[in-house]
């Protein structure tokens, strides 16, 4: 057992604060369907978008169906609002954890390859808002998406940390790459969505967030590790 000590948190969004990605499935697959006839299957998704980070426009068109990224969201957009409404929940143990960090003064913000409107929208219906005035969303690096460490790198410079004193957390293969090259620890959120497998490089594995062991010390938080 070790412990290390951060100075900032970095959180991917789908899967690590709230598990929205099947929602968004539902969504992209009837937006397809309605738009173009196209039937987005559970495993397109699964190829595509989870394992290679893949925006559902980029699949689409590799599919030879002339569509837009404005034309796909704007319906998109309210078919995951409604579908979010209902079934979108925090993450086991997240918001015990964020209050307690508030109060501790160290910075957190959210990196995630979806869309500034998806993360608003998500964050809102989970109440976790406050909590997060720092977000890089896909809008802010389109060209340089998980696992490209960039958008990380933006996340340590706009909370005012040193990469290597940043503590991140993920759900996927491309996140932790991206978090690993960065320089950051990770520490990986099971969720119905991935597997053991699939995280092995990850620092740690965790399912809830109170399985966390950590204790504050100036200038920021101490995490105990395998």
């Amino acid at each position: 057992m070790k412990n290390l000590i951060f100075q900032g948190i970095l959180f991917d969004a789908d899967g690590t604060l709230y598990d929205s990605s099947l929602l968004h499935f539902e969504a992209y697959r009837a937006v397809s369907k309605k738009l173009y006839g196209f039937d987005f299957t559970k495993e397109l998704f699964d190829e595509e978008c989870m394992k290679k980070n893949k925006q559902p426009v980029a699949i689409l068109q590799e599919h030879g169906i002339n569509c837009t990224t404005e034309e796909f969201y704007k319906l998109k957009k309210p078919y995951y609002e409604d579908i979010a409404r209902k079934k979108l929940r925090a993450t086991p143990g997240l918001m015990g954890f964020l209050q307690t960090i508030r109060g501790s003064l160290i910075p957190v913000g959210v990196v995630s390859s979806a869309t500034k409107h998806s993360i608003s929208t998500s964050l809102d219906i989970v109440h976790l808002t406050a909590y997060f005035p720092i977000i890089v969303a896909y809008e802010d690096i389109p060209d340089a998406q998980k696992p490209s460490p960039e958008s990380y790198l933006l996340g340590a410079k706009l909370l005012g940390k040193p990469a290597n004193s940043c503590l991140v957390f993920e759900d996927t293969a491309v996140g932790i790459q991206a978090a690993k090259s960065a320089g950051m620890k990770c520490i990986a959120v099971r969720n119905v969505t991935n597997s053991d497998s699939e995280l092995q490089e990850a620092d740690l594995i965790i399912q809830s967030y109170s399985e966390l062991h950590f204790t504050f010390t100036h200038p920021g938080i101490e995490l105990t590790f395998p």
